[in-house]
């Protein structure tokens, strides 16, 4: 018997804990298929860097939530027009990796409706070549976690902006993704229908093809899926800090002129060395900046508190500490 579950929330740091908890501690029979949305959240792959696949300017200028999921992958951008949907189910030692077998529940159900879809040779899921669909796998203590992206009428536009990273070099640390050219699946339907009667038409597919239940959970689980949350998802050790070791060159101009800098950060988010060039022009040694830097972890807050301590026009004329924090940070 397949257990079928609909998440409420639209917390994208909830939902990969809920999705984890099941995934780890949950008793399944045949196994799972769960559908849950994330509003405005950009998640990226367990082995990228957010450095190299998210415009963070952009990204907190529109309050976009930003975590990281335990499987690989490319970065895929979450809101309400997007689905999402996990298979879990158990699996023995000699268990291959096979995408396909996931992706036709969802290309049959397509299929019903009209559209003409199917899966390609990078395991994405696409109508007319433009990809609607990002999917990844993990398996684990005999268990496999298959999910994946269902662009349904999702801003496309904002898509394009939030994944924009500027142009810089950042060498090293992590997997970056290959972007493609999209598509939603709202636009090559035959008849129009909203986000939440495809999610109805598409359990229905699922669950048409077997014996199904909905899955129910506990008071005790939803109290551990909160606490992995807090203690995990919303961590910033979990989502930036997770990034591998790299190195980043950005020029940026400001009041006084033109700006240098190059930064080599560790496995942990650390800033193990950092140099500032270009024109600087103020009276104090910028070495001396350098070093208050050195050490301290790339996160907003942490610099903040450096940068509370000294006078940053001190060391580079005509720059405020905020604007260099902009500038250590976007």
């Amino acid at each position: 018997m397949m257990h079928l579950y609909c998440s409420e929330s639209t917390d994208p740091y909830y939902n990969l804990a809920l999705e984890e908890y099941i995934f780890s501690n949950v008793k399944l029979d045949k196994g799972l298929f769960m559908l849950w949305q994330n509003d405005n959240a950009v998640v990226i792959g367990r082995n990228q860097n957010v450095m190299k696949e998210i415009n963070l300017q952009y990204a907190s200028k529109m309050n976009t939530r930003i975590a990281r999921r335990n499987t690989g992958g490319g970065t895929v951008y979450h809101d309400l027009g997007n689905l999402n949907y996990s298979f879990i189910q158990d699996c023995d030692s000699r268990y291959s990796i096979d995408f396909k077998q996931f992706a036709e529940p969802i290309l049959d159900a397509l299929n019903l409706l009209g559209v003409q879809a199917e899966c390609n040779h990078r395991n994405d899921l696409v109508i007319n070549g433009r990809k609607f669909s990002g999917t990844a796998q993990t398996v684990k203590n005999g268990r496999m976690l298959h999910h994946g992206t269902l662009l349904f009428n999702s801003d496309l536009d904002f898509v394009r902006k939030v994944l924009a990273v500027k142009d810089e070099v950042v060498q090293g640390g992590g997997v970056k993704s290959v972007r493609s050219q999209v598509t939603n699946i709202s636009e090559h339907l035959l008849k129009s229908m909203s986000v939440n009667q495809f999610c109805d038409h598409l359990m229905a597919s699922v669950s048409a093809k077997e014996t199904t239940v909905f899955l129910q959970l506990t008071e005790k689980d939803y109290r551990a899926i909160e606490a992995l949350k807090d203690s995990k998802y919303l961590t910033w050790d979990w989502t930036y800090g997770k990034a591998p070791h790299y190195k980043i060159q950005k020029v940026r101009n400001f009041g006084g002129g033109k700006l240098a800098l190059a930064m080599s950060v560790a496995k942990n988010g650390i800033i193990d060395s950092i140099t500032i060039d270009g024109d600087l022009l103020g009276p104090s040694n910028i070495s001396q900046l350098e070093k208050l830097l050195t050490g301290k972890r790339l996160r907003k807050e942490d610099l903040q508190e450096v940068l509370s301590y000294c006078e940053v026009s001190d060391y580079i004329t005509n720059l405020t500490s905020q604007e260099l924090l902009e500038i250590l940070m976007y």
